[in-house]
């Protein structure tokens, strides 16, 4: 598989991951931690809009730890969703290419743009992986959302 059908696989995945956990957090929002889950899930959706902006030189005023509530966050994931696929599928063969942005501390980096995309997938695990935890915590199964998950449904 080459490099763009990679990505775009991993970011049909993420799609995927982030519907499992809307879907279950839809079934539980009143147990003792499910606002910290919300926030989780809120800080995924901003972080895309985020590196978006960044990646397309463009300002973001987008707060990091919004107070997005659950259908408008997966909304923005949604969209997002879509916007990386363009994106990637224009960027095919210059997937290296570098990025130059400002971190939320003025500091300036250059990265390549795979790099960023694949921090995006394992950023969005790692959250979705506290919310996983705050849900056992509650005595609630968590849904499945590991990669081996989501190539063995589709």
């Amino acid at each position: 598989m080459e490099p763009t059908e990679r990505l775009l696989k991993l970011f049909s995945y993420d799609n995927w991951a982030n519907e499992q956990v809307l879907l279950s957090l839809q079934d539980n929002l009143d147990f003792e931690e499910s606002d910290k889950a919300l926030g989780y899930f809120a800080h995924i959706a901003a972080s895309q809009e985020h590196w978006y902006s960044r990646i397309k030189n463009q300002s973001s005023n987008v707060t990091i730890w919004p107070d997005y509530d659950l259908p408008e966050a997966f909304k923005i994931l949604k969209n997002y969703s879509q916007k990386w696929n363009n994106l990637i599928e224009a960027n095919k063969g210059n997937l290296d290419r570098i990025i130059s942005y400002k971190n939320s501390k003025g500091t300036p980096y250059e990265t390549m743009l795979s790099d960023i995309l694949h921090h995006l997938i394992i950023h969005g695990q790692h959250h979705r992986a506290q919310i996983a935890k705050l849900l056992r915590n509650a005595k609630i199964t968590p849904p499945a959302t590991d990669f081996i998950f989501f190539t063995r449904s589709n």
